[in-house]
């Protein structure tokens, strides 16, 4: 079973012009919600898309699924 996390992330103040092939973008990211299907996040976000703040930056939103009950990162990091 998936769920769905709708997350808003923005680049930060002088970050927008950067190439992310080349250069790390740093961003603020928000998790706006974890839903039961994609549906209800899009409504989520459909709603969030008019408030402030989400209204200057309404390409930023992010949608993926995720499967409950599942390690998805496996290996460690450095």
């Amino acid at each position: 079973m998936d769920v769905y996390l709708l997350w808003h992330m923005r680049p930060l103040e002088g970050q927008e012009e950067l190439d992310p092939e080349v250069d790390p973008i740093e961003t603020d990211d928000k998790l706006c919600g974890v839903f039961s299907s994609e549906a209800q996040a899009e409504a989520a976000r459909r709603q969030l898309i008019i408030q402030p703040g989400f209204i200057e930056y309404p390409d930023d939103f992010y949608l993926g699924a995720h499967p409950l009950d599942e390690i998805t990162w496996t290996e460690g990091f450095t």
